[in-house]
């Protein structure tokens, strides 16, 4: 069972690496990584794509309610995890 975690971003490209490194160090193999930039004008993009395997989608300024959609648009898992940009997941 794939767990889809959706890591909606705007201009918190200076935590978003340890965002998506929290996520990555879970113990649970399946899961999908979504980052939805939501129109950032920092390094959002290059922090994203610097990660293999991670489905990074940018879209105009939005807001966080339309990124979270839009990340459950391209979701593949059977469940989903929001992530803010600015937090991190829990790990042993």
């Amino acid at each position: 069972m794939p767990v889809t975690v959706i890591i909606p971003c705007y201009n918190h490209a200076h935590f978003l690496g340890e965002a998506i490194t929290s996520v990555i160090n879970q113990t649970y193999p399946y899961v999908e990584i979504i980052v939805v930039d939501d129109g950032s004008t920092d390094d959002t993009a290059q922090i994203a794509k610097a990660y293999p395997n991670i489905h990074y989608v940018r879209q105009n300024n939005l807001g966080l309610s339309r990124s979270r959609n839009v990340g459950l648009s391209y979701s593949k898992g059977t469940s989903i995890v929001f992530l803010d940009a600015d937090d991190s997941l829990f790990h042993d």
